[in-house]
């Protein structure tokens, strides 16, 4: 097993990950929506995926599904 390969993708994963949270609040913010509010969605969207529902597994994606236009 290449534990250092895997070592650089856990690292890149780890970072897009935390990048990709950071855009989620942007949009959020830029929408004007309450952060708390947001945050129970975001709750809320792991929850529902956790449980089976959706046809994502993706929770930012989901919780912006719901947000209105």
């Amino acid at each position: 097993m290449d534990t250092t390969g895997m070592r650089r993708t856990v690292t890149a994963e780890i970072t897009r990950m935390a990048d990709y949270e950071t855009g989620f609040w942007a949009i959020v913010d830029g929408m004007g929506v309450d952060r708390g509010q947001a945050g129970r969605m975001l709750d809320a969207a792991v929850d529902w995926i956790g449980t089976g529902h959706g046809a994502t597994s993706d929770p930012y994606a989901l919780v912006l599904s719901w947000m209105p236009r």
